[in-house]
């Protein structure tokens, strides 16, 4: 079964552009890669989809046909998704390719937490999957956000319980400083703590130090991986993560 990976974030964290930064790199290489896009509502894909969930199930199209807003649209189209997963299924197994990207929803919650994802990723296959969880840069310069990223992260992963590799997008945004200062509190939770107590209220400080606790203590989510779509920065450290996960760590046959 060709390994699928899905990329998980929240609006606006860079999935499609990420999604289509991997396939050009992957091209680049001369390996090969399908792209899936799973998001009904997407209006501009920087990517033509070689299978895409809105020629079945599109916003617009639920929105008429159930007299819908477009937020009561997401969700029905959401759950409606699970009826195509039959169909994307055979689309996906009719090619021959080491890789399918699969673009999940815009919104993070209309696929992290509702019951239909998960059937939806048991009917494409509960073998070779993967995960690509985006971490906004924008929303991890601050300790404070940083720690509810990765809480945020460690919820979606729960859910799933499919290998996981967090990667922080748009990472061309941040400053040499920043990048060190995230690195810092990847590997070193104390100095996290000790970087919220001089900005945070005293009872955020609190409440943070107990969810570092949690998720540190199962060391699950890891150090971060920083990629960049204009630089290509982080493009082979998914490759090597995805090799490493599903082809012992062989380089793919050029294509």
């Amino acid at each position: 079964m060709i390994p699928r990976v899905y990329f998980v974030g929240t609006a606006g964290s860079g999935k499609s552009t990420l999604v289509n930064s991997l396939k050009v790199w992957m091209e680049s290489m001369s390996y090969d890669a399908i792209t899936v896009n799973l998001d009904p509502g997407a209006e501009f894909l920087p990517y033509t989809p070689d299978i895409d969930i809105r020629e079945n199930v599109s916003l617009e199209s639920v929105m008429q046909n159930y007299n819908l807003g477009p937020n009561g649209a997401q969700i029905v189209a959401a759950d409606l998704m699970v009826q195509e997963a039959e169909r994307i299924k055979e689309l996906i197994d009719s090619y021959d390719s080491d890789y399918t990207l699969i673009d999940t929803p815009g919104q993070l919650e209309l696929f992290a937490f509702r019951g239909s994802s998960t059937q939806l990723i048991s009917t494409l296959g509960e073998e070779n999957n993967a995960m690509v969880y985006l971490f906004d840069s924008v929303l991890t310069k601050n300790p404070e956000s940083y720690v509810s990223s990765r809480f945020l992260a460690m919820s979606v992963l729960t859910r799933f319980y499919i290998p996981f590799l967090n990667v922080i997008s748009k990472s061309d945004l941040l400053e040499p400083a920043e990048k060190d200062r995230i690195n810092k509190w990847d590997r070193n939770k104390n100095e996290l703590i000790a970087d919220l107590k001089g900005e945070s209220a005293t009872l955020n400080v609190q409440l943070s130090e107990a969810i570092i606790g949690g998720t540190d203590s199962l060391n699950i989510l890891g150090e971060s991986v920083f990629t960049s779509s204009e630089s290509e920065d982080g493009m082979e450290d998914i490759y090597s993560f995805l090799q490493k996960l599903f082809y012992g760590s062989d380089d793919l046959e050029k294509r």
